[in-house]
């Protein structure tokens, strides 16, 4: 069964999913944004990448890790002048 994160930025849905199978999905509007089969990142890096909005004016970064607490941090624009950490426990579908 599948883990799946939902939050609202500026007017956009974005959701992070992580697969039964290892995997993790990143969407925004329902856009696939990222996706990746290793969870095993480096500490620090990201598991997945975007650009949404106008102009791309925003970077979000998914960190999804293989844990039994199923917890996943998303941050938008975390490198520049906003910092959004969101810390959420999956919605199990």
């Amino acid at each position: 069964m599948p883990n799946e994160w939902n939050v609202s930025y500026a007017k956009h849905q974005i959701r992070v999913v992580k697969t039964p199978t290892g995997g993790a999905r990143l969407y925004v509007d329902g856009e696939l944004l990222d996706t990746t089969n290793d969870l095993y990142a480096s500490e620090g890096e990201a598991t997945l990448v975007g650009v949404f909005g106008e102009d791309d004016k925003f970077r979000v970064e998914a960190f999804v890790r293989p844990s039994e607490h199923a917890e996943a941090e998303i941050r938008i624009n975390g490198s520049g002048l906003l910092v959004t950490r969101f810390t959420l426990r999956p919605q199990i579908s």
